[in-house]
């Protein structure tokens, strides 16, 4: 089983949008699929589920929480 936003998730399908391949396949295998795959905790599954997409900012473990990411992408767009 995968997460529900694994086919239009940038991180799984964009290349060069993590900065090493093994990093990408990491957050992959952590977030994103796999019997153990944590898709809840995954900050880019969690804003989407807010804003119905998600900034090319957010990675699965930003410290950031869910209002900090929205504050910094109003701001960002200002």
């Amino acid at each position: 089983m995968h997460c529900p936003n694994y086919k239009n998730c940038q991180l799984v399908h964009l290349s060069g949008f993590v900065d090493s391949e093994s990093h990408r396949e990491t957050y992959i295998q952590n977030y994103c699929t796999g019997k153990d795959a944590r898709w809840s905790d995954c900050k880019r599954f969690q804003i989407h589920g807010i804003l119905h997409f998600c900034p090319d900012f957010v990675f699965p473990d930003t410290r950031l929480s869910l209002e900090e990411i929205m504050e910094k992408f109003d701001n960002d767009i200002l």
